[in-house]
C-alpha cells in the first residue's frame, strides 16, 4: 500500500477525473435530482429534546478504507432503528456499489465478492434508502466521528446538499460513563455480555452497537442530570 501521502497525490492526478468522469451520467438522472430536492427539504428531526422521548438509527459503514477524503468509498450501510427504550422498530442492510475497483483485502475482510457489489445499489439510491430510513432519528454511530464523517464526505463528492444529521457518538459516550472500560466495540461487548456477531458486516455492527448503545443510555440517565440529548452531548464534548 502507497504511503498516505502518495495516496493523496494519486488521487488528485488521477483518481479524482476518473471518479468525476464515472459519476457525471448520475447527475443528470431523476433520481439524483430527487434526492438533492429530498435533502434540501428534509426538515429538524427529533424536537424533543429527552434522551427517552426520541428515535434513534444505530448505523455502521464498511468502506474501502479509511479516508473519503482521497477516494475510499462506502461498500455497505447497515442501520437498526430503536427508541429511547432500545425497542427495536426496523433494520436495513445494504450494499452499495463502488465507482472505483475494491482491493482484494477489504473483499476479504468484509467478506463481500465483486459479484456482490457489481449487482449493489449506486450510492444515490442507497443513501437516499437510509436517508428515508432514519427520517426523524437522531443517529448513533462508534464512532460517529469516522461513520458520519465518511457519509458528509461522500454527499460532498456526490456534490448534494449539505448533510449535518444530530448524532451520537457512541464510543465518546462509553468513554464518558465507563472510564475505566476501553471503549473500542469488542471490549465493551464483552464488558456487558452482548452477543458477538460476525464482525465487519455492517447489519451485525450495527445491531451489537445498537444494544450497546441502549446500555450506555441507562448507565447515563442513573445520573439525573442525563436525562436531555443537549446535556448528554455536553458530557461527551468534555471527554
Amino acid at each position: 500500500m502507497l504511503p498516505v501521502d502518495l495516496q493523496i497525490l494519486k488521487y488528485i492526478f488521477i483518481e479524482k477525473p476518473i471518479y468525476y468522469f464515472k459519476m457525471k451520467p448520475y447527475f443528470e438522472t431523476e433520481e439524483y435530482n430527487n434526492l438533492c430536492t429530498y435533502m434540501e427539504n428534509r426538515g429538524e428531526s427529533n424536537s424533543s429534546d429527552f434522551l427517552k422521548e426520541r428515535e434513534y438509527t444505530v448505523f455502521d459503514l464498511e468502506t474501502t478504507g479509511f479516508l473519503p477524503e482521497i477516494g475510499h468509498e462506502v461498500l455497505s450501510i447497515g442501520a437498526v432503528r430503536i427508541d429511547g427504550e432500545g425497542q427495536k422498530s426496523g433494520e436495513m442492510h445494504q450494499l452499495i456499489r463502488p465507482i472505483r475497483p475494491v482491493p482484494n483485502h477489504i473483499l476479504s475482510l468484509t467478506n463481500l465478492s465483486r459479484e456482490d457489489l457489481e449487482g449493489a445499489e449506486s450510492f444515490i439510491t442507497g443513501f437516499q434508502k437510509f436517508l428515508s430510513f432514519s427520517e426523524n432519528s437522531t443517529l448513533v454511530a462508534h464512532p460517529a466521528h469516522f461513520d458520519v464523517r465518511f457519509l458528509r464526505a461522500m454527499v460532498k463528492r456526490w456534490k448534494l446538499p449539505e448533510y449535518s444529521p444530530a448524532c451520537i457518538d457512541s464510543q465518546m459516550m462509553a468513554k464518558y460513563t465507563l472510564p475505566g472500560v476501553s471503549h473500542r466495540l469488542d471490549p465493551l461487548l464483552n464488558h456487558f455480555n452482548i452477543h458477538n456477531l460476525e464482525r465487519h458486516h455492517a447489519l451485525n455492527d450495527a445491531t451489537m452497537t445498537a444494544r450497546l448503545f441502549t446500555e450506555l443510555l441507562r448507565i447515563a440517565e442513573k445520573d439525573y442530570f442525563i436525562t436531555s440529548y443537549s446535556v448528554l452531548q455536553q458530557k461527551i464534548n468534555e471527554q
